[in-house]
């Protein structure tokens, strides 16, 4: 009895180490993430959230204006960007008059007006008389709404630029618009792991400044919307773990991270969810609307409606409504005492977050950016953060105890269930345990522990809303996955033993290491490890030239198709001439010869791979120009370049012992590399190096290339290229060899004219077949051109420098 304990403590020991080893490395961080998304979408949208303050949407602090796609169509005959002389200054002074408290634009100015610059370049470089610059009409603007009590927030952000010093640099709006002081915000805002926006910065510091605490946008639009002192501003409590902000105390996403979670008000309010009319989580109107007055006039209507007049008492229509109505009163405006965020969710614009509403009730729509602020915005005026038990998903040091003490529990509840009860009841009482998990930590954050109850019953509607600031978040991912191995590690411990190096092996190693070294390991009875093996081998790559233009021209799925039937039988060319699979980059096949296996000739086999896969594509060219007009020309005329060298390489497993590659790594690899992507300068598809020239010069027929010194390397190599095998030369280029290496030694001896002539023969006779632009003897026409006005010197030593890959 003890020894049958003394081994089910010791595997529940193991599932806890286990499991702690697996949240340390982050790798339970996605699932911690969707489960947050899931609780999001679960407690529904708080666009009619009438609870905490007795406000729908209508009453929210924030409102949007938006670059949507009426305003894009009706400002179509202006074009973007919009003349800031025109639209955005009216835009600021509309809302200006319409009451807005705070303007935030999400839209960079750092730039000159367009349409400023355009008219200054014409006459050369003087602005006309009457012509209104549109910075300076920005800046008028941002002063119009300062004496009226209406603050402007401007967009800044932080760029890195690894050749400057120091290398990060903020980018403020332009010089004439700073002229007036503008107060401005950071818009940068970091993705998770899963390219989900959760988190919101309260601040950024440029690296060589880091004291200086820079405000996002959003708390800049509390700032003057809360009337915030900047004495003393910012600070930090380390007994809480908040920064203090005026009336504001925001829970901080681990110890000094200037960065909270945003609580997610609802969906995009652009999406069109299960409605015709838009989600409108916050109120949004189109930037069209707001310039819309009785001065200004659409380009796109034949009659404007003038829909921001409707809210000024001065208007024609509301003067005269007066006039016939001693009752009529004026609309009341939507933006008055609001924070007014500009933006652009027209989607070429391409400034989207994916949020926890992605997918809402099966519907999944982007959130624009700004709108993205919004969100975070709110979240600091209802102070409704949303907290983790923890402080963090992630396991560090803020988060470590809470995190084991849970582990350590289920683990624990589990392995007490499965000792009295057969496999079969426990594994039923174990489930029902990570149930019992999910519910509390789902109501934790829904402060509704019957939801579940609620959502199995179609009546998910009813689900609570949490008090604002009350929202907790438990990551409860660990805790299940110890639950899940302490129940196996127990009650199947010992078929998980007989079959773990089999399954260990196949499943998670033999989808990227060669078939011959797992049979080796199978034979040896081990697990790979971390290392290598020096050796010399052969490095070879290949992809297909202008590859980007066949996915301009067909769609993902017919991409997807050809590229594997390509991948298909170039991969079976490789492997039945003993090359080894390294790795496939998109339309690229990196390979090697000589590792695990040793094969003694791995230069001659490497250079027949090249020369039969230039013969299977072709095969391939002609099978898709029979299946007429599926496929456009490109993909008729399709070619690959090819890389091989030769040389000392390392080869093994290589990465983290968690996860690891059979791979290679040297010197010689990114040679082979640069051959093959600086083989398209040539025009040539098979680049070759001096060491796999000389071990197979016997077999193949060839044309000496160059000495070159590519990109990225300091010492000038000899290059060739590989034209068929021997005595397999199509027709006529005997002659045409026989002409350009005789026109390359006059070249090396510096007789410019006559090699110019010998070239120019040579490249009559190049087979310039559909997607070839150049040849060699062209690309030496234009370097003799070059050296007849400016020769190299005596000392030359012949070589030409690469300067692109």
């Amino acid at each position: 009895m003890l020894k049958k304990y003394g081994i089910g403590i010791l595997f529940t020991a193991g599932a806890i180490i286990l499991t702690i080893v697996i949240q340390f490395l982050g790798l339970l961080d996605l699932a911690n993430y969707k489960i947050l998304d899931f609780n999001f979408q679960l407690r529904g949208p708080l666009s009619s959230w009438a609870s905490h303050q007795n406000k729908p949407n209508d009453s929210l602090d924030v409102v949007l204006i938006d670059v949507d796609d009426e305003t894009f169509r009706l400002l179509g005959e202006i074009g973007w960007p919009y003349p800031r002389g025109k639209i955005w200054d009216a835009t600021i002074k509309n809302l200006v008059d319409a009451g807005a408290k705070v303007i935030v634009f999400d839209v960079q100015f750092d730039a000159r007006d367009a349409h400023t610059a355009r008219v200054i370049s014409v006459f050369n470089g003087v602005l006309p008389e009457g012509y209104i610059d549109g910075d300076k009409a920005i800046a008028d603007a941002i002063l119009y709404a300062r004496e009226r009590g209406t603050e402007v927030v401007m967009a800044s952000t932080i760029k890195s630029e690894p050749s400057r010093i120091p290398p990060q640099i903020l980018i403020t709006p332009n010089a004439i618009i700073m002229e007036v002081n503008p107060d401005h915000g950071l818009v940068d805002i970091e993705e998770d792991k899963d390219h989900f926006t959760r988190r919101y910065p309260v601040f950024s510091a440029l690296a060589h400044q880091p004291d200086i605490w820079r405000l996002s946008l959003g708390m800049k639009a509390v700032k003057y919307y809360l009337d915030i002192s900047d004495d003393p501003g910012l600070t930090y409590d380390k007994n809480s773990s908040e920064f203090i902000y005026g009336p504001l105390r925001i829970p901080t996403y681990g110890s000094f991270t200037p960065t909270f979670l945003t609580n997610i008000y609802g969906p995009a309010s652009h999406a069109r969810i299960g409605a015709s009319e838009p989600w409108q989580t916050f109120k949004r109107y189109p930037l069209v609307w707001i310039i819309d007055t009785e001065e200004f006039d659409l380009p796109e209507l034949e009659e404007d409606t003038n829909w921001m007049s409707n809210f000024d008492p001065n208007s024609e229509l509301n003067v005269m409504m007066a006039m016939y109505d001693p009752d009529f009163t004026v609309l009341q405006s939507p933006f008055k005492d609001k924070i007014c965020i500009i933006g652009v969710s027209v989607e070429v614009m391409h400034d989207y977050k994916s949020t926890a509403f992605f997918d809402y009730l099966g519907a999944p729509t982007l959130m624009p950016g700004f709108e993205y602020h919004a969100n975070a915005t709110q979240t600091l005026l209802d102070q409704n953060f949303v907290r983790v038990l923890g402080n963090t998903i992630e396991f560090n040091q803020d988060s470590a105890l809470s995190q084991i003490a849970m582990i350590i529990l289920c683990a624990l509840i589990a392995y007490i269930i499965i000792i009295f009860l057969d496999p079969i009841w426990g594994g039923v009482l174990v489930a029902l345990e990570a149930l019992i998990l999910f519910n509390i930590g789902v109501g934790m954050f829904t402060a509704d522990h019957l939801w579940f109850f609620k959502w199995i019953t179609g009546n998910s509607e009813s689900v609570g809303v949490p008090e604002p600031g009350s929202t907790l978040f438990v990551p409860i991912m660990a805790p299940l996955v110890v639950m899940a191995l302490t129940y196996i590690s127990n009650v199947l411990y010992k078929f998980i033993l007989e079959q773990r190096d089999k399954h260990f092996l196949k499943d998670t190693f033999g989808t990227y290491i060669a078939p011959e070294l797992i049979d080796k390991m199978y034979e040896e009875k081990r697990e790979p490890k971390l290392g290598g093996d020096a050796g010399i081998h052969t490095a070879f790559f290949t992809d297909i030239q202008s590859f980007s233009s066949f996915s301009e021209q067909l769609s993902p799925e017919a991409v997807v198709e050809l590229l594997n039937e390509y991948l298909t039988d170039m991969t079976d060319i490789l492997l039945e001439h003993k090359g080894t699979l390294d790795k496939y980059i998109g339309d690229a096949i990196v390979a090697f010869y000589g590792a695990p296996v040793p094969v003694e000739d791995h230069e001659y086999m490497a250079c027949l791979t090249a020369i039969n896969m230039q013969l299977g594509l072709d095969k391939l060219r002609k099978k898709w120009q029979s299946e007429g007009d599926r496929w456009p020309v490109i993909v008729h005329n399709m070619q690959n370049r090819i890389g091989i060298a030769t040389g000392n390489m390392v080869t093994g497993n290589m990465g983290s012992a968690m996860r690891m590659n059979y791979t290679m790594m040297g010197d010689i690899v990114n040679t082979a590399a640069r051959l093959e992507s600086s083989a398209k300068q040539y025009g040539v598809y098979i680049q070759v190096a001096e060491d796999t020239y000389l071990a197979t010069k016997a077999e193949f027929d060839w044309r000496e290339l160059d000495y070159v010194v590519v990109k990225g390397k300091s010492e000038p190599v000899r290059v060739y290229e590989l034209m068929s095998t021997k005595g397999n030369l199509p027709e006529g280029y005997a002659e045409m060899l026989e002409t350009y290496h005789e026109a390359l030694e006059l070249y090396r001896s510096q007789k410019w004219v006559e090699a110019l002539a010998a070239f120019k023969v040579a490249d009559s006779k190049e087979d310039m077949f559909p997607g070839r632009v150049t040849n060699p003897s062209r690309v030496y026409i234009e370097r003799c051109n070059i050296f007849m006005e400016n020769p190299p010197g005596e000392n030359w030593d012949g070589s030409w420098t690469l300067t692109s890959k």
